[in-house]
């Protein structure tokens, strides 16, 4: 009887611990105080590429000092590429990037890493949502 007493009782702590971890906090990125942490909401991703929303100061004070390499596994392949005008490199992105200041998720924000030496110096993010466009009929009835 001890023995069936013992096992259900391991059976019930291992399948609620099981179930908490699978809880929406955890899945989105929260700390133990409750508040945001270096990924926000998975669910409001980016739209055709299925891509994590970042965090602002998470991003420029975690991959500071970070090499190429690590920037790219983290952000994957940039889809601009440019030289600095000095002896520097820029990778740009555009990603969904949460505002802590706003609290607010800007859809189609432009990430620019700036690289020295091989190591990410310097990250600067424009703030912004997708732009919209209307399609307006001209005089003749024509776009």
């Amino acid at each position: 009887m001890k023995v069936n007493l013992l096992l259900l009782a391991a059976i019930c702590i291992g399948l609620f611990s099981l179930s908490s971890c699978k809880s929406d906090r955890y899945k989105r990125g929260y700390n133990e105080s409750g508040s945001s942490d270096f990924y926000q909401n998975q669910e409001n991703t980016f739209e055709s590429k299925n891509l994590p929303v970042y965090s602002k100061r998470n991003l420029q004070s975690l991959l500071l000092g970070k090499n190429k390499i690590e920037v790219e596994e983290i952000m994957g392949p940039p889809e601009g590429k440019s030289l600095d005008g000095g002896n520097g490199y820029l990778w740009d992105y555009r990603r969904s990037i949460f505002d802590d200041s706003t609290e607010k998720v800007y859809e189609w924000s432009l990430v620019s890493f700036k690289f020295l030496g091989g190591l990410c110096s310097e990250v600067s993010i424009r703030l912004e949502d997708p732009p919209t466009f209307q399609l307006s009929n001209d005089v003749n009835g024509s776009f």
